[in-house]
């Protein structure tokens, strides 16, 4: 059973079209495939709801629909006229309502004309840097291509392109059904000329008329910065391409990260770790640390702590479809040496005879404290 369109968009029945509007706007943004990559019944729900917005935001359709409900807009309203003897055409009449929902109408008809391209999926590696920072790339598949010795046209002279007889050229034939329930009316795709209209007395010898031909497709795209991990582009008209002149199907690109040798990424913001010497957590040292911008000089104040994290503001990756960028944060690391020799480890001894609980202020625990309790065990 169809759900109500109302409950669907989540609206009021009095709602108006700015209403209608931006609730559809909002679950549009939240439930379109290209963006939720999570939920796998995603692209129901969207076609769900972009169905119940054509018809809520058409007066005449919502007309219908408010009075009658699903079986009205399938029935024209019970009365609307359309095919021959005053019968409905019922399948015209969802098709002006909804168009061709997944490539087909309610009673078998097919979408008149030229077959449209496929649409193809390929996966696509980056680095981190690539998908923080955008990237053009050159991507290689197998799909249909136009047909370079007749341009897509089909034929090499088109002289030879005649109208269909079958259909007068219209590309969709009538038929009349008698069924129990009366006389039925069904409008399709011509069969011989595929709803095209047209006949081509002489095809192309390489794609037999078609207008394509398969083989080896090179396409360009650009990868938005701050892509991540998972995430799906669509390229619009970048899959295979439609017989003689048919639009060209969608190509959708699914990205996925190498892994990188130092970073590690968290939403937009980038991780990094360093590690400090005993002496230069106490002391404090200046390190050159590598972003994605190229190498910084980082400043750690003496009293470093294991753990302790420096935010580089601005350094992480670029936000997706918005404006500045995330963050790197450096999270300290402290080296405790090990295998001292006699003379070190009398001079690490000297040093903790000297320290008491002042030097190590806010942090009993330390790792000076631990070094400590070592070696007082």
């Amino acid at each position: 059973m169809k759900r109500d369109y109302y409950e669907v968009l989540g609206v009021r029945k009095d709602a108006d079209i700015q209403q209608v509007k931006k609730a559809y706007r909002k679950l549009a943004r939240a439930l379109h495939p290209d963006v939720n990559t999570s939920d796998p019944d995603c692209e129901e729900k969207f076609k769900e709801a972009t169905e119940a917005y054509e018809v809520l935001s058409d007066a005449e359709k919502r007309g219908i629909y408010d009075a009658y409900g699903h079986e009205g807009l399938h029935r024209g309203a019970g009365g609307a006229g359309g095919g021959p003897d005053g019968f409905p055409d019922f399948g015209d009449i969802f098709q002006t309502f909804f168009g061709n929902f997944g490539g087909a109408g309610p009673f078998g008809a097919q979408p008149s004309g030229p077959a449209r391209g496929q649409d193809i999926g390929v996966e696509v590696e980056l680095t981190l840097e690539e998908a923080a920072f955008g990237v053009v790339k050159d991507l290689t598949f197998d799909a249909y291509n136009t047909c370079p010795e007749c341009g897509g046209a089909g034929t090499l002279d088109p002289s030879n392109v005649k109208a269909c007889a079958d259909c007068n050229g219209r590309g969709r034939v009538r038929t009349v059904r008698q069924t129990i329930l009366g006389q039925f009316v069904q409008t399709g795709a011509c069969p011989r000329c595929d709803g095209s209209g047209k006949i081509i007395e002489s095809p192309c010898e390489n794609c037999r008329g078609r207008g394509r031909a398969h083989g080896e497709r090179t396409v360009t795209v650009t990868i938005p910065a701050g892509i991540d991990q998972g995430q799906r582009i669509r390229a619009t008209g970048l899959g295979g391409a439609g017989e003689r002149g048919a639009r060209s199907g969608d190509l959708y690109v699914q990205v996925k990260v190498a892994p990188h040798p130092v970073f590690r990424r968290r939403d937009d913001d980038i991780l990094y770790g360093v590690d400090l010497t005993l002496g230069q957590a106490a002391l404090g040292a200046t390190f050159s640390v590598p972003t994605l911008d190229g190498e910084q000089e980082v400043i750690f104040a003496p009293g470093a702590q294991p753990g302790e994290i420096k935010t580089l503001k601005g350094k992480g990756v670029t936000h997706l479809h918005g404006h500045g960028r995330g963050n790197q944060e450096i999270q300290v690391n402290v080296m405790v040496p090990r295998n001292l020799d006699e003379e070190q480890r009398r001079l690490l001894e000297e040093f903790e005879e000297t320290t008491g609980p002042d030097h190590y202020g806010d942090h009993p625990d330390g790792v000076l404290r631990k070094l400590r309790n070592l070696f007082t065990g």
